[in-house]
Protein backbone atom coordinates (compact mmCIF):
# COMPACT_ATOMS: atom_id res chain seq x y z
CA UNK A 1 0.00 0.00 0.00
CA UNK A 2 3.10 2.30 0.58
CA UNK A 3 4.14 1.82 -2.78
CA UNK A 4 1.52 3.74 -4.27
CA UNK A 5 1.32 6.27 -2.01
CA UNK A 6 5.39 7.50 -2.13
CA UNK A 7 5.07 8.30 -6.36
CA UNK A 8 1.80 10.28 -5.56
CA UNK A 9 3.30 12.41 -2.94
CA UNK A 10 6.36 13.09 -4.92
CA UNK A 11 4.02 13.89 -8.15
CA UNK A 12 2.19 16.41 -5.44
CA UNK A 13 5.48 18.04 -4.67
CA UNK A 14 6.88 18.58 -7.90
CA UNK A 15 3.56 20.37 -8.31
CA UNK A 16 3.28 22.19 -5.64
CA UNK A 17 6.76 23.05 -6.38
CA UNK A 18 5.32 24.29 -10.08
CA UNK A 19 2.64 26.44 -8.80
CA UNK A 20 4.99 28.18 -6.30
CA UNK A 21 7.09 29.16 -9.56
CA UNK A 22 4.21 30.17 -11.17
CA UNK A 23 3.04 32.47 -8.84
CA UNK A 24 6.30 33.65 -8.42
CA UNK A 25 6.51 34.53 -12.15
CA UNK A 26 3.02 36.27 -12.17
CA UNK A 27 3.75 38.50 -8.94
CA UNK A 28 5.40 41.27 -11.29
CA UNK A 29 2.44 41.72 -13.28
CA UNK A 30 -0.13 41.66 -10.22
CA UNK A 31 -1.79 44.78 -9.80
CA UNK A 32 -0.82 45.55 -5.95
CA UNK A 33 2.40 44.50 -5.70
CA UNK A 34 2.87 42.61 -2.29
CA UNK A 35 5.77 44.04 0.30
CA UNK A 36 8.61 42.16 0.73
CA UNK A 37 7.49 41.13 4.39
CA UNK A 38 5.03 38.74 2.95
CA UNK A 39 6.59 37.47 0.16
CA UNK A 40 9.39 36.55 2.76
CA UNK A 41 6.21 35.22 4.71
CA UNK A 42 4.64 33.09 2.20
CA UNK A 43 8.54 31.82 0.92
CA UNK A 44 8.53 30.59 4.92
CA UNK A 45 5.37 28.70 4.47
CA UNK A 46 6.29 26.61 1.77
CA UNK A 47 9.54 26.06 3.07
CA UNK A 48 7.64 24.41 6.34
CA UNK A 49 5.30 22.46 3.86
CA UNK A 50 7.87 20.85 1.84
CA UNK A 51 9.95 19.87 5.26
CA UNK A 52 7.16 18.24 6.24
CA UNK A 53 6.03 16.50 3.26
CA UNK A 54 9.98 14.95 2.95
CA UNK A 55 9.72 13.77 6.82
CA UNK A 56 6.75 12.23 6.07
CA UNK A 57 8.14 10.09 2.81
CA UNK A 58 11.24 9.27 5.40
CA UNK A 59 8.72 8.04 7.66
CA UNK A 60 7.19 6.09 4.99
CA UNK A 61 10.63 4.59 3.44
CA UNK A 62 11.85 4.12 6.87
CA UNK A 63 8.83 1.48 7.47
CA UNK A 64 8.61 -0.13 3.89
CA UNK A 65 12.81 -1.30 4.66
CA UNK A 66 11.51 -2.52 8.36
CA UNK A 67 8.54 -4.51 6.71
CA UNK A 68 10.97 -6.02 4.07
CA UNK A 69 13.52 -7.30 6.86
CA UNK A 70 10.82 -8.65 8.88
CA UNK A 71 9.64 -10.33 6.05
CA UNK A 72 12.92 -11.64 4.93
CA UNK A 73 13.51 -12.82 8.41
CA UNK A 74 10.36 -14.82 8.70
CA UNK A 75 11.20 -16.60 4.95
CA UNK A 76 14.94 -17.82 6.48
CA UNK A 77 12.87 -19.42 9.56
CA UNK A 78 10.67 -21.21 7.16
CA UNK A 79 13.29 -22.52 5.50
CA UNK A 80 15.38 -23.97 8.20
CA UNK A 81 12.64 -25.35 9.80
CA UNK A 82 11.64 -27.74 6.33
CA UNK A 83 15.42 -28.19 6.45
CA UNK A 84 15.05 -29.88 10.08
CA UNK A 85 12.01 -31.36 9.37
CA UNK A 86 13.77 -33.16 5.94
CA UNK A 87 16.79 -34.27 8.06
CA UNK A 88 14.12 -35.73 10.96
CA UNK A 89 12.63 -37.72 8.12
CA UNK A 90 15.93 -39.30 7.62
CA UNK A 91 16.79 -43.11 9.03
CA UNK A 92 18.40 -43.02 12.56
CA UNK A 93 21.88 -43.68 12.93
CA UNK A 94 22.98 -46.67 14.72
CA UNK A 95 24.68 -46.61 17.92
CA UNK A 96 28.50 -45.85 18.00
CA UNK A 97 30.19 -49.21 18.93
CA UNK A 98 32.24 -48.52 22.54
CA UNK A 99 35.74 -48.82 21.73
CA UNK A 100 38.35 -49.17 24.86
CA UNK A 101 41.09 -46.62 24.48
CA UNK A 102 42.81 -47.69 27.09
CA UNK A 103 46.27 -47.98 26.80
CA UNK A 104 48.70 -51.52 27.31
CA UNK A 105 52.10 -51.12 27.86
CA UNK A 106 54.62 -53.10 27.10
CA UNK A 107 58.24 -53.30 27.04
CA UNK A 108 59.84 -52.28 23.52
CA UNK A 109 63.61 -52.27 23.77
CA UNK A 110 64.11 -54.44 20.83
CA UNK A 111 62.17 -52.93 18.33
CA UNK A 112 64.12 -49.57 19.33
CA UNK A 113 65.71 -48.67 16.13
CA UNK A 114 67.78 -45.91 17.20
CA UNK A 115 69.72 -48.87 18.80
CA UNK A 116 70.04 -50.84 15.37
CA UNK A 117 73.74 -50.32 13.97
CA UNK A 118 73.94 -47.98 10.78
CA UNK A 119 74.68 -50.74 7.84
CA UNK A 120 76.75 -49.79 5.24
CA UNK A 121 78.01 -52.51 1.73
CA UNK A 122 80.55 -51.52 -0.69
CA UNK A 123 81.73 -53.04 -3.72
CA UNK A 124 85.00 -52.30 -4.99
CA UNK A 125 85.73 -54.45 -8.88
CA UNK A 126 88.21 -53.74 -11.26
CA UNK A 127 88.99 -54.95 -15.04
CA UNK A 128 92.47 -54.66 -15.05
CA UNK A 129 95.14 -55.48 -18.48
CA UNK A 130 98.60 -54.45 -19.22
CA UNK A 131 101.99 -55.58 -20.60
CA UNK A 132 102.52 -57.85 -17.49
CA UNK A 133 98.95 -58.28 -16.16
CA UNK A 134 96.55 -60.87 -17.09
CA UNK A 135 93.20 -59.22 -18.70
CA UNK A 136 90.46 -59.89 -16.74
CA UNK A 137 87.68 -58.88 -14.49
CA UNK A 138 88.40 -58.91 -10.80
CA UNK A 139 85.78 -59.40 -8.17
CA UNK A 140 87.79 -57.11 -6.12
CA UNK A 141 86.84 -56.49 -2.76
CA UNK A 142 83.59 -56.21 -0.52
CA UNK A 143 83.02 -55.04 2.54
CA UNK A 144 79.87 -54.78 5.14
CA UNK A 145 80.79 -51.90 7.26
CA UNK A 146 78.50 -51.65 10.76
CA UNK A 147 78.79 -48.48 13.65
CA UNK A 148 77.05 -47.73 16.35
CA UNK A 149 76.53 -45.46 19.46
CA UNK A 150 76.56 -48.13 21.85
CA UNK A 151 76.62 -44.67 24.61
CA UNK A 152 77.04 -40.70 24.71
CA UNK A 153 80.22 -41.92 25.63
CA UNK A 154 81.50 -45.20 23.70
CA UNK A 155 81.16 -45.81 19.76
CA UNK A 156 82.03 -49.23 17.74
CA UNK A 157 82.94 -50.17 14.45
CA UNK A 158 83.05 -52.91 12.84
CA UNK A 159 84.37 -54.01 9.05
CA UNK A 160 84.41 -57.59 7.37
CA UNK A 161 86.12 -57.75 4.14
CA UNK A 162 85.52 -60.80 0.87
CA UNK A 163 88.15 -60.71 -1.48
CA UNK A 164 87.71 -62.52 -4.57
CA UNK A 165 90.22 -64.96 -6.52
CA UNK A 166 92.34 -63.05 -8.66
CA UNK A 167 95.74 -62.52 -10.36
CA UNK A 168 98.23 -60.51 -9.97
CA UNK A 169 101.10 -58.85 -11.91
CA UNK A 170 103.98 -60.62 -13.07
CA UNK A 171 106.44 -57.63 -13.46
CA UNK A 172 109.68 -57.82 -11.50
CA UNK A 173 108.87 -61.76 -11.10
CA UNK A 174 110.58 -64.71 -12.83
CA UNK A 175 109.23 -66.36 -15.77
CA UNK A 176 106.29 -68.29 -15.04
CA UNK A 177 105.59 -67.42 -11.51
CA UNK A 178 102.34 -68.24 -10.23
CA UNK A 179 100.45 -64.87 -9.50
CA UNK A 180 97.13 -66.34 -8.72
CA UNK A 181 95.81 -64.91 -5.06
CA UNK A 182 92.93 -67.13 -2.97
CA UNK A 183 89.86 -65.10 -2.24
CA UNK A 184 89.43 -64.70 2.09
CA UNK A 185 87.07 -63.11 4.03
CA UNK A 186 88.45 -61.44 6.70
CA UNK A 187 87.51 -59.00 9.99
CA UNK A 188 89.45 -55.89 8.39
CA UNK A 189 88.64 -53.71 11.55
CA UNK A 190 87.23 -54.43 15.04
CA UNK A 191 87.30 -51.31 17.15
CA UNK A 192 85.48 -49.51 20.36
CA UNK A 193 86.56 -46.33 20.56
CA UNK A 194 85.75 -44.42 24.45
CA UNK A 195 85.38 -40.39 23.61
CA UNK A 196 85.75 -36.81 25.18
CA UNK A 197 88.09 -38.73 28.01
CA UNK A 198 89.40 -36.24 29.97
CA UNK A 199 92.82 -34.10 29.35
CA UNK A 200 90.68 -33.76 25.28
CA UNK A 201 91.61 -37.59 24.96
CA UNK A 202 90.53 -40.39 22.92
CA UNK A 203 90.59 -44.05 23.52
CA UNK A 204 90.87 -46.96 20.53
CA UNK A 205 90.95 -50.58 21.76
CA UNK A 206 91.09 -53.09 18.75
CA UNK A 207 91.57 -53.82 15.35
CA UNK A 208 92.09 -51.05 12.89
CA UNK A 209 93.86 -49.69 9.56
CA UNK A 210 96.83 -47.46 11.84
CA UNK A 211 97.37 -43.70 11.34
CA UNK A 212 100.52 -43.55 9.51
CA UNK A 213 100.12 -40.78 6.74
CA UNK A 214 97.08 -39.84 5.61
CA UNK A 215 96.19 -42.63 3.31
CA UNK A 216 96.71 -45.65 5.20
CA UNK A 217 93.77 -44.94 7.17
CA UNK A 218 91.51 -45.03 4.41
CA UNK A 219 90.00 -48.54 2.84
CA UNK A 220 90.54 -49.18 -0.50
CA UNK A 221 87.42 -47.93 -2.05
CA UNK A 222 87.83 -44.50 -0.58
CA UNK A 223 91.31 -43.80 -1.94
CA UNK A 224 91.68 -40.58 -4.50
CA UNK A 225 93.42 -43.71 -6.60
CA UNK A 226 92.45 -47.24 -7.28
CA UNK A 227 95.38 -48.46 -5.18
CA UNK A 228 97.70 -47.26 -2.27
CA UNK A 229 100.75 -44.96 -3.16
CA UNK A 230 103.66 -47.64 -4.13
CA UNK A 231 105.76 -46.85 -1.09
CA UNK A 232 103.44 -47.46 1.19
CA UNK A 233 102.93 -50.78 -0.51
CA UNK A 234 106.59 -51.41 -0.40
CA UNK A 235 106.32 -50.59 3.24
CA UNK A 236 103.57 -52.93 4.55
CA UNK A 237 102.12 -54.58 1.37
CA UNK A 238 99.11 -54.22 -0.96
CA UNK A 239 96.83 -53.80 2.12
CA UNK A 240 98.66 -50.67 3.80
CA UNK A 241 99.22 -51.21 7.68
CA UNK A 242 96.94 -52.61 9.93
CA UNK A 243 97.13 -53.84 13.69
CA UNK A 244 95.38 -55.19 16.69
CA UNK A 245 96.40 -52.82 20.24
CA UNK A 246 95.35 -49.58 21.45
CA UNK A 247 95.76 -45.94 20.05
CA UNK A 248 95.38 -43.02 22.16
CA UNK A 249 94.31 -39.16 20.47
CA UNK A 250 95.02 -36.19 22.07
CA UNK A 251 94.24 -32.72 21.23
CA UNK A 252 96.86 -30.36 22.21
CA UNK A 253 96.45 -27.17 23.46
CA UNK A 254 96.50 -24.19 20.77
CA UNK A 255 100.73 -23.85 20.14
CA UNK A 256 101.92 -23.10 17.01
CA UNK A 257 99.09 -24.51 14.27
CA UNK A 258 95.57 -23.66 14.26
CA UNK A 259 95.28 -26.89 15.94
CA UNK A 260 97.66 -29.94 16.75
CA UNK A 261 96.87 -33.32 17.41
CA UNK A 262 99.05 -36.28 18.98
CA UNK A 263 98.26 -40.11 17.85
CA UNK A 264 100.41 -42.71 19.75
CA UNK A 265 99.72 -46.43 19.04
CA UNK A 266 100.70 -49.54 20.40
CA UNK A 267 100.00 -52.66 18.42
CA UNK A 268 101.21 -56.19 17.55
CA UNK A 269 103.22 -55.75 15.07
CA UNK A 270 101.65 -58.18 12.64
CA UNK A 271 102.56 -57.36 9.57
CA UNK A 272 103.91 -59.95 6.91
CA UNK A 273 106.36 -57.59 5.15
CA UNK A 274 107.28 -54.73 7.74
CA UNK A 275 108.00 -56.71 10.81
CA UNK A 276 107.49 -60.32 12.18
CA UNK A 277 105.75 -59.72 15.46
CA UNK A 278 102.99 -61.73 16.24
CA UNK A 279 101.00 -62.44 19.40
CA UNK A 280 102.58 -59.27 20.97
CA UNK A 281 105.90 -60.87 20.85
CA UNK A 282 106.99 -57.64 19.63
CA UNK A 283 104.79 -55.37 19.78
CA UNK A 284 105.02 -52.00 17.53
CA UNK A 285 105.29 -48.27 18.59
CA UNK A 286 103.90 -45.67 16.57
CA UNK A 287 103.52 -41.80 17.12
CA UNK A 288 102.15 -39.12 15.04
CA UNK A 289 101.94 -34.99 15.55
CA UNK A 290 99.70 -33.51 13.07
CA UNK A 291 99.54 -29.96 12.69
CA UNK A 292 96.51 -27.76 10.74
CA UNK A 293 96.30 -24.48 9.62
CA UNK A 294 92.86 -22.56 8.19
CA UNK A 295 95.23 -20.35 5.74
CA UNK A 296 91.95 -18.51 4.47
CA UNK A 297 88.49 -18.88 4.25
CA UNK A 298 88.71 -21.35 1.06
CA UNK A 299 91.89 -23.19 1.99
CA UNK A 300 93.81 -25.08 4.79
CA UNK A 301 97.20 -26.78 5.20
CA UNK A 302 98.46 -29.74 7.09
CA UNK A 303 101.75 -31.15 7.94
CA UNK A 304 101.82 -34.16 9.87
CA UNK A 305 105.16 -36.02 11.43
CA UNK A 306 105.32 -40.14 11.61
CA UNK A 307 107.45 -42.27 13.72
CA UNK A 308 107.32 -46.31 13.71
CA UNK A 309 108.95 -48.89 15.42
CA UNK A 310 108.85 -52.63 15.27
CA UNK A 311 111.11 -55.74 15.33
CA UNK A 312 112.19 -57.25 11.64
CA UNK A 313 113.05 -60.95 13.13
CA UNK A 314 111.10 -63.29 15.27
CA UNK A 315 114.30 -63.38 17.77
CA UNK A 316 113.71 -59.37 18.36
CA UNK A 317 117.09 -58.19 17.32
CA UNK A 318 116.72 -56.45 14.14
CA UNK A 319 114.96 -53.32 14.45
CA UNK A 320 112.52 -51.71 11.63
CA UNK A 321 112.17 -48.57 11.84
CA UNK A 322 109.90 -45.80 9.36
CA UNK A 323 110.46 -41.92 9.77
CA UNK A 324 107.90 -40.22 7.60
CA UNK A 325 106.38 -36.24 6.70
CA UNK A 326 103.12 -35.97 4.87
CA UNK A 327 101.27 -32.73 3.67
CA UNK A 328 97.85 -31.63 2.00
CA UNK A 329 96.80 -28.19 0.59
CA UNK A 330 93.02 -27.70 -0.20
CA UNK A 331 91.41 -25.38 -2.00
CA UNK A 332 87.90 -25.75 -1.07
CA UNK A 333 86.12 -22.61 -2.24
CA UNK A 334 83.35 -21.72 -0.10
CA UNK A 335 79.89 -22.30 -1.06
CA UNK A 336 81.48 -23.98 -4.35
CA UNK A 337 82.94 -26.34 -2.98
CA UNK A 338 80.65 -29.17 -4.17
CA UNK A 339 81.65 -27.77 -7.94
CA UNK A 340 85.35 -27.17 -7.76
CA UNK A 341 88.08 -28.24 -5.86
CA UNK A 342 91.80 -28.52 -6.08
CA UNK A 343 93.91 -31.09 -3.75
CA UNK A 344 97.80 -31.19 -3.54
CA UNK A 345 98.80 -34.01 -0.72
CA UNK A 346 102.01 -36.03 -0.73
CA UNK A 347 104.25 -38.23 1.64
CA UNK A 348 108.38 -38.44 2.14
CA UNK A 349 109.16 -41.43 3.89
CA UNK A 350 112.39 -43.30 4.96
CA UNK A 351 113.26 -46.82 6.60
CA UNK A 352 115.77 -47.97 8.26
CA UNK A 353 116.01 -51.60 8.27
CA UNK A 354 118.87 -54.05 10.60
CA UNK A 355 120.21 -57.31 8.86
CA UNK A 356 122.34 -59.96 10.03
CA UNK A 357 124.96 -60.04 7.28
CA UNK A 358 125.31 -56.62 5.86
CA UNK A 359 124.90 -53.31 7.42
CA UNK A 360 121.67 -51.17 7.95
CA UNK A 361 119.54 -50.82 4.72
CA UNK A 362 118.47 -47.35 4.43
CA UNK A 363 115.81 -46.53 1.56
CA UNK A 364 114.04 -43.49 0.86
CA UNK A 365 110.34 -43.49 -0.92
CA UNK A 366 107.12 -40.94 -1.75
CA UNK A 367 105.18 -39.41 -3.61
CA UNK A 368 102.85 -36.70 -4.42
CA UNK A 369 99.60 -36.30 -6.43
CA UNK A 370 97.76 -33.50 -7.23
CA UNK A 371 94.07 -33.62 -8.22
CA UNK A 372 91.63 -30.88 -9.82
CA UNK A 373 87.61 -31.22 -9.65
CA UNK A 374 85.97 -29.87 -12.67
CA UNK A 375 82.50 -30.31 -12.01
CA UNK A 376 80.13 -32.06 -9.46
CA UNK A 377 81.02 -34.89 -11.85
CA UNK A 378 84.44 -34.86 -12.91
CA UNK A 379 87.81 -35.35 -11.36
CA UNK A 380 91.16 -35.61 -12.62
CA UNK A 381 94.20 -36.12 -11.28
CA UNK A 382 98.31 -37.64 -11.63
CA UNK A 383 100.17 -38.76 -8.89
CA UNK A 384 103.94 -39.60 -9.12
CA UNK A 385 105.60 -42.27 -7.11
CA UNK A 386 109.51 -43.10 -6.55
CA UNK A 387 110.73 -45.85 -3.91
CA UNK A 388 114.19 -47.91 -3.23
CA UNK A 389 113.79 -51.55 -2.07
CA UNK A 390 113.26 -51.79 1.21
CA UNK A 391 115.61 -54.84 1.22
CA UNK A 392 118.12 -54.81 -2.06
CA UNK A 393 120.67 -52.57 -2.51
CA UNK A 394 120.78 -50.70 -5.43
CA UNK A 395 117.05 -51.60 -6.74
CA UNK A 396 114.81 -48.65 -7.23
CA UNK A 397 111.81 -47.71 -9.65
CA UNK A 398 109.41 -44.93 -9.97
CA UNK A 399 106.57 -44.01 -12.61
CA UNK A 400 103.47 -41.78 -12.53
CA UNK A 401 99.67 -42.62 -13.02
CA UNK A 402 96.79 -40.16 -14.54
CA UNK A 403 93.83 -40.66 -13.53
CA UNK A 404 90.01 -39.53 -14.20
CA UNK A 405 87.12 -40.06 -11.64
CA UNK A 406 83.35 -40.11 -13.01
CA UNK A 407 80.86 -39.37 -9.92
CA UNK A 408 77.68 -40.75 -11.48
CA UNK A 409 76.13 -40.26 -8.09
CA UNK A 410 77.26 -40.56 -4.61
CA UNK A 411 77.08 -44.28 -4.81
CA UNK A 412 78.04 -45.29 -7.45
CA UNK A 413 81.74 -44.53 -9.28
CA UNK A 414 83.42 -45.33 -12.00
CA UNK A 415 87.51 -44.35 -12.28
CA UNK A 416 90.13 -45.01 -15.54
CA UNK A 417 93.70 -44.82 -14.16
CA UNK A 418 97.00 -45.77 -16.51
CA UNK A 419 99.90 -46.59 -14.51
CA UNK A 420 103.62 -46.43 -16.16
CA UNK A 421 106.14 -47.93 -14.04
CA UNK A 422 110.21 -47.77 -14.80
CA UNK A 423 112.42 -50.55 -12.86
CA UNK A 424 116.39 -49.82 -13.06
CA UNK A 425 116.29 -53.60 -12.93
CA UNK A 426 113.36 -54.68 -15.29
CA UNK A 427 112.28 -52.24 -17.27
CA UNK A 428 109.15 -50.25 -18.26
CA UNK A 429 105.51 -52.03 -17.21
CA UNK A 430 102.47 -50.19 -18.50
CA UNK A 431 99.12 -50.89 -17.02
CA UNK A 432 95.39 -50.04 -17.37
CA UNK A 433 92.66 -50.61 -14.63
CA UNK A 434 88.58 -49.32 -14.60
CA UNK A 435 87.96 -49.32 -10.97
CA UNK A 436 83.98 -49.24 -10.44
CA UNK A 437 82.79 -48.77 -7.09
CA UNK A 438 78.79 -48.63 -5.56
CA UNK A 439 78.01 -48.25 -2.45
CA UNK A 440 74.84 -48.06 0.36
CA UNK A 441 74.11 -47.19 3.50
CA UNK A 442 74.77 -43.87 5.37
CA UNK A 443 79.02 -44.56 5.55
CA UNK A 444 79.40 -44.96 2.26
CA UNK A 445 82.87 -43.85 1.58
CA UNK A 446 84.40 -42.77 5.09
CA UNK A 447 88.18 -41.07 5.34
CA UNK A 448 89.14 -41.00 8.44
Amino acid sequence: MHLFKTPLVIVGLAGLMAATGVRAQEAPHASAPASTAQKLERLEQTVQTLTSQLQQVQKELAELKHERAVQKQQEEIAKLRQEAAAAAAQPAVPEIQQVNTTTEFTSGTRMQPQNNPEISFTGNMFLVGGNHQREEMQGGEFELDAQSYLDPYTRMHLVVSHSLPSHGSTFGLPEGADTYQEGETSVEEGYITWLDLPGSTTLTVGKKRQQFGVLNRWHSHALDQVDLPWVLQESFGDEGLTGTGVSVDWLMPHLWATTNELTVEVTDGDNDVAFAGSDWKHPTFLARLKNYWDLTENTYFEVGLDALHGKADEAGHLNHNFYAMDWTYDWYPAGRGHYHEFTLRGMLLRSERDRFDAPQRDAWGGYTYGQVKLSPHWITGLRYDRVDDQLVEGHRYWGFSPYVTFWESEFVRLRGQMSYRKDNWYGVDRRFELQITFAAGPHKHDRY
